[in-house]
């Protein structure tokens, strides 16, 4: 059963665009479907993380918007910030699902019980992902995922517990 539920931020929670303006602040777009399916997620018992390549203000933005406290900034190598982020937590890799969508997200994509990607994702992140979602990133991409994981955990529906529809 999966427990934990991490996110890559930019691709993922965002569509992957930055908006700078002429100061050099920038702004990014998160949906609000997914914003309330972390809020959702968490309520019903499941554990969140963020696993970022990025090291700026703006992820700390995100981490307490969402309230997220399991926060691995800087993480070029997103397959070693997965295996941290087990041993932090105590949880095999067995019972984490990832959301990722660039091709250095394939790796952890690869190791994880569930690797998911966006509609959008990059060809080496959908190659490496048990599942390609329905919906793009920054645009409701995390809100499928959590049904997804939630729907896993109330029942098995197909194997490994991954809707027959959504099968690839």
């Amino acid at each position: 059963m999966i427990r934990v539920l991490a996110l890559d931020i930019d691709g993922v929670l965002t569509d992957g665009r930055v908006l700078l303006d002429e100061s050099g602040r920038e702004s990014k777009f998160l949906c609000f479907r997914d914003i309330d399916a972390v809020f959702h997620a968490r309520r019903q018992g499941l554990v969140l993380a963020l696993v970022t390549g990025e090291d700026t203000p703006m992820v700390e933005v995100i981490a307490r918007r969402l309230e997220i406290s399991h926060v691995y900034r800087h993480a070029k190598d997103k397959h070693a910030a997965i295996r941290q982020l087990s041993r932090d937590l105590q949880v095999p890799l067995e019972e984490i699902a990832y959301v990722g969508d660039a091709p250095k997200d394939a790796p952890a994509l690869a190791a994880v019980a569930w690797g998911l990607a966006p509609a959008d994702a990059d060809e080496k992140a959908r190659a490496a992902a048990r599942l390609v979602l329905r919906q793009g990133g920054g645009q409701g991409a995390v809100s499928e995922a959590v049904h997804l994981v939630l729907t896993e955990r109330e029942k098995k529906t197909g194997p490994q517990g991954i809707p027959e529809d959504h099968l690839i």
